[in-house]
């Protein structure tokens, strides 16, 4: 007898048992659903992440939805004892993780993220090898707002406007030092305006590689009505991320520039081109133009005025040091365009 006329035979059998399999498997199923601890997996997830970056998590309200997603609601990722203890706030992240995953007992989570006014999606992952716990962070999104982003960077957020687009984020680092991984950061920012320097760019974007504690800037570009600028540069990272060294090299062409950029044209060649470049500490950088680096009102080199503190992001006075023919170094201004022979003193040749 063929297996389809055993099964036509005895079909409400057949029938029956398939209905009991099914009842079964779901009964299985609704009771591990409503059983299972989610808030101590949640709890669990939200301290891995914890120990893969050294960082404090906080999360306001915590959720599940069925099969396996977690939805967590006011997130805060913050250091303590640091400056700027608090790094990011996010409205939402979405936290998924695949069934095949938790059978074979690894950590692969999808995220879902909502935050400074964008979204982005990504994975997480943890494997443990010889050498200590392996993480693996990669995502994508856009739509972020620089005023929400500015706090990272001690920026009032008044002051930087526009919308940030990662188009690739991936990053791989061992046990908690996630400083001496290495990754690759690809990034473009539209609209963008500095209101101290009264500038806008129509576009940013460039490419951002880390290695052992070493970030290189590459392929920097920007493109204005008032300016163009191109470069390259590192940036020295250290435990607190205001304090990392910054050395970045750029060339410019002034197009149209108004406000405060206008005092560049003083040092740039016929055409328009002058070397740009920022070094020191990132919360407070050096300005140079053509190697010789402006003046704060009060003092001879750059930096914050004795008894003052410029707020970051500010524009430099505009003076240099006394090195360049023809320039002010102590009343901090820029003295009128020297006549005669010594007019190219202040422009490249």
């Amino acid at each position: 007898m063929g297996w389809f006329q055993w099964v036509n035979r005895h079909r409400s059998g057949f029938i029956a048992a398939i209905g009991y399999a099914t009842a079964a498997v779901i009964t299985i199923t609704v009771f591990v659903y409503l059983t299972f601890p989610w808030q101590k997996l949640s709890e669990w997830i939200r301290i891995k992440i914890e120990q893969s970056t050294n960082l404090q998590v906080t999360v306001q309200d915590s959720r599940v939805r069925f099969p396996f997603l977690l939805i967590w609601k006011g997130i805060t990722v913050s250091r303590a004892g640091h400056p700027v203890p608090v790094l990011m706030t996010a409205d939402q992240i979405l936290v998924a993780w695949p069934i095949g995953a938790i059978l074979r007992r690894h950590m692969d989570l999808d995220l879902a993220i909502r935050a400074w006014g964008g979204e982005a999606h990504g994975r997480f992952t943890a494997r443990r090898t010889a050498q200590g716990m392996q993480y693996h962070v990669e995502a994508s999104g856009k739509g972020f707002e620089l005023g929400k982003l500015a706090a990272v960077f001690q920026l009032p957020p008044e002051d930087v406007i526009g919308t940030v687009r990662i188009s690739r984020f991936e990053h791989d680092w061992t046990n908690q030092d996630w400083m001496q991984g290495q990754g690759v950061l690809s990034w473009e920012a539209t609209e963008v305006g500095l209101k101290p320097w009264e500038i806008r760019f129509k576009r940013l974007n460039g490419n951002v590689t880390l290695k052992a504690g070493m970030s290189n800037i590459e392929n920097f570009s920007a493109q204005g009505e008032a300016l163009d600028l191109v470069g390259n540069g590192t940036l020295l990272l250290r435990p607190e991320f205001m304090e990392s060294l910054l050395n970045f090299n750029s060339r410019v062409t002034l197009h149209k520039p108004t406000g405060p950029l206008a005092l560049l044209s003083t040092f740039s060649t016929p055409d328009g081109h002058l070397d740009f470049a920022l070094r020191g500490a990132l919360k407070q950088p050096t300005p140079y133009v053509n190697g010789a680096p402006f003046a704060a009102p009060g003092t001879g080199v750059s930096g914050s005025p004795v008894g003052t503190n410029r707020a970051v992001g500010s524009p430099p006075s505009p003076a240099v040091a006394p090195d360049r023919p023809g320039l002010s170094s102590g009343t901090g201004r820029i003295p009128p365009p020297p006549v005669g022979p010594a007019a190219s003193g202040g422009r490249d040749q």
